[in-house]
């Protein structure tokens, strides 16, 4: 019978494996392995089970699905440790029973008809247990569980030294039933416990997915927007472009010849000033400066961009986008207002070795330090940055630095 046992027994934990982890060997070896622990498994419990003997097929448990199967550590033992506390709980329950409701009694004599029920329900109830537990974890992203997640083992591991740290609870159901019920009680809510901790981490990681899927799906949508919006410029600019040259024309066949010249380099200034305004190297850059073309065009306010490093990793999409449309209204609500003749606003970015330097100079005739650095604070909210401001008579500059692993 304990041969019977140990066979459903590896064949439960292999099942739990297979459902999340995939094998190393074909199956052939597959077979030859779990042959192999079935076999050491039977010589360790011939004579019966005892604490000593508990933990060294929990061990035996850990290296046959560490040998058998592919996977992360914290993923194995999230297989061993609950199958293997819900295996020592059911043989505790099914003995309570036996003794007290069917006045069976069961010991550790592997011979007894006690026993040989006792093995078979409690086989029942673990292999009940397996499946559920499979049921369960199928809606959990176990791959993607972080490091902190052995936390919640904790208490299920404290529950088998404890369990096993008793040599006999077979005996103690006859002396003391209520220690040891109340002791397999605690390792169920644990095991309960278990369970939804490992749920509400998963649930915390798909909120971050989606987070991260939302914030995709954001920048797709600002793409085709900007890509609606370069589209329309372009219509737009075209169409001024061709009642230029139509200008042009007629003042060279009327040999004014100064005239062309003033509408040729006007035409000239205004193409490159306003191809500088509308390409940076930065997508969310770009979006932003569209938004607000009209009003840097109708103010005659030269923009100009010099993004070295657009990839700034250390900021999510809704935190860039809100950053740079601050920076970006900021420093044309300030062009406006100064009454300087050449307006101008540069952005520029670049990356040392270890930080990410973001530099907004713009015309100004007088700014608010406090009120600039408490609304970049508001925005960055918990990031880690660095800060400095200057401002004079005619400027003013924004120098935004983070810090990156080198």
């Amino acid at each position: 019978m304990i041969i019977i046992s140990n066979v459903v027994a590896f064949l439960l934990i292999s099942y739990i494996a297979n459902s999340f982890l995939s094998s190393k060997y074909s199956k052939s070896k597959y077979l030859l392995i779990l042959l192999i622990f079935i076999v050491v498994e039977s010589l360790i419990n011939y004579t019966g089970a005892s604490p000593i003997k508990g933990i060294i097929l929990l061990i035996v448990y850990f290296l046959y699905v560490s040998f058998q199967f592919e996977g992360k550590v914290i993923q194995k033992i999230l297989i061993v440790v609950p199958f293997f506390l819900i295996q020592v709980i059911s043989e505790i329950l099914v003995a309570f029973c036996f003794n007290n409701v069917l006045f069976i009694e069961v010991t550790r004599n592997t011979y007894s008809h006690g026993f040989l029920l006792g093995t078979i329900f409690s086989n029942a109830i673990l292999a009940s247990f397996v499946f559920i537990y499979v049921k369960i974890i199928e809606f959990i992203q176990v791959d993607d569980l972080p490091k902190y997640t052995w936390i919640a083992l904790v208490f299920p591991i404290v529950s088998i030294v404890f369990l096993l740290n008793t040599d006999d609870y077979f005996g103690l159901l006859n002396t003391n039933p209520d220690i040891l019920i109340t002791t397999a009680g605690l390792a169920i809510s644990n095991i309960i416990l278990f369970v939804i901790f490992i749920s509400v981490i998963n649930s915390i990681n798909m909120k971050h997915k989606l987070q991260a899927a939302k914030q995709k799906e954001e920048l797709y949508d600002s793409k085709i927007e900007l890509l609606s919006q370069h589209y329309n410029y372009n219509f737009e600019f075209l169409h001024d472009l061709l009642h230029t040259c139509n200008q042009l024309n007629s003042l060279v066949q009327d040999s004014k010849y100064s005239e062309a010249t003033t509408v040729l380099n006007s035409l000239t200034d205004t193409a490159y000033k306003e191809f500088n305004a509308i390409y940076s190297n930065s997508y969310i850059l770009n979006y932003v400066i569209n938004n607000n073309l009209t009003r840097i065009i109708n103010h005659n306010i030269n923009i100009k961009t010099e993004i070295k490093y657009s990839d700034f990793d250390v900021l999510d999409y809704f935190t860039q986008l809100t950053l740079f449309e601050y920076f970006v209204n900021l420093s044309i609500d300030s062009c406006i207002q100064t009454t300087a003749l050449d307006k101008i606003i540069m952005i520029k970015s670049v990356k040392t070795a270890n930080k990410i330097i973001l530099k907004v100079f713009y015309s100004a005739s007088s700014i608010n330090e406090d009120i600039i650095a408490q609304n970049i604070k508001e925005i960055l909210l918990n990031e880690n940055y660095s800060l400095s401001i200057k401002a004079d008579d005619m400027y003013a500059s924004i120098l935004l630095s983070f810090d990156i692993s080198s």
